[in-house]
């Protein structure tokens, strides 16, 4: 049976990408999926793209990467990322653009639904970070798992309720994902899980984040991998971009 890795939020963060990366190979899956802002905050957006298009991961889109094709997006945007937004740009070419825009919004992969924020939401951009949220994007899929980002927080919901719509908030049951212990996934149940950001954690832990979803054991589990995350910092502040999206990496905030 299937394992599937889920790293998401890579933000243009190349070593946390490679990290990653090399974290799973030596673990051995079947496919790597994206949940989406493969751009964004970081140095390296081009850099990242590419290593994703040439390791043929699919990706749904994250509001990040929307905002490069997408002006109404842009606009959602605080000044700060609105200042990484202007450097991403300018580091892309016309193929970047068009690899973004061939990502879908949300997808479906046999009993898994992906998408980036909540798949109830009119674009990208809500977060799914506690349980009337949750309870509202239940109504937005089908399948036995949601997988999301957004957040970057590692997290998981879990509700009983059978049907395929917006569920009671007091049936939803909520669980943050600690390293290497694995989420096991009751068959009776329906869940929404993020597996953390891999560029910008912000859950207090500075190492990138990733999950991987085992079909036959039934269980999702978390990885941390530590980077060089002082030659991101360095690539940030070479390249012109606001000193706080360097000092939060180390903070994991």
């Amino acid at each position: 049976m299937a394992r599937f890795a889920f790293i998401s939020d890579v933000h243009g963060n190349l070593q946390a990408l490679q990290a990653v990366l090399r974290c799973i190979d030596e673990k051995g899956v079947d496919a790597t999926l994206c949940l989406g802002d493969v751009v964004g905050y970081g140095p390296n957006p081009a850099e990242c793209l590419d290593l994703i298009a040439e390791r043929d991961i699919f990706t749904v889109q994250g509001n990040h990467d929307l905002s490069i094709i997408d002006d109404v997006e842009a606009h959602r945007f605080n000044p700060t990322a609105r200042l990484s937004l202007e450097f991403t740009r300018g580091q892309l070419s016309e193929s970047h653009r068009e690899l973004i825009a061939a990502m879908p919004r949300i997808a479906d992969l046999d009993d898994v639904t992906m998408c980036h924020a909540s798949p109830v939401s009119d674009g990208c951009s809500d977060y799914i970070h506690d349980q009337q949220i949750a309870a509202l994007a239940y109504g937005g899929f089908t399948n036995h798992c949601l997988f999301v980002g957004h957040t970057h927080i590692p997290i998981a919901f879990g509700t009983p309720e059978i049907g395929y719509a917006a569920v009671d908030p007091k049936n939803v049951r909520v669980a943050f994902l600690p390293p290497n212990l694995p989420l096991r996934l009751d068959c009776r149940y329906r869940y929404i899980i993020n597996p953390g950001s891999v560029g910008q954690p912000r859950d207090g832990n500075p190492d990138a984040s990733f999950g991987i979803l085992d079909v036959s054991q039934r269980t999702f589990t978390v990885h941390r991998v530590a980077y060089p995350v002082e030659q991101t910092q360095a690539a940030i502040i070479e390249a012109g971009l606001p000193n706080f999206l360097a000092h939060r990496l180390r903070l994991g905030a």
